[in-house]
């Protein structure tokens, strides 16, 4: 199993940090707000789409209650 080399130890550093940080620097800076911008959207969506169900479900259920109070009196 290789070990870190005294000699090559700072250039392997400088190497794996600079990976790391690019790596990081892509997850922040291009993949977590597409993600957060997609997540918003769905959440959007689907308040709208409670919203239309809830307005649909009140006006299929107000003729029914004109209809009663006309026959009511």
């Amino acid at each position: 199993m290789p070990h870190l080399d005294i000699v090559a130890y700072m250039p392997q550093y400088a190497w794996a940090l600079i990976i790391l940080s690019l790596l990081f620097s892509l997850i922040v800076l291009e993949i977590l707000p597409r993600l957060q911008q997609q997540l918003a959207l769905r959440a959007h969506a689907e308040s709208k789409k409670e919203e239309a169900s809830a307005a649909a479900s009140w006006e299929s259920a107000a003729p029914v209650v004109i209809f009663k109070s006309m026959f009511s009196n």
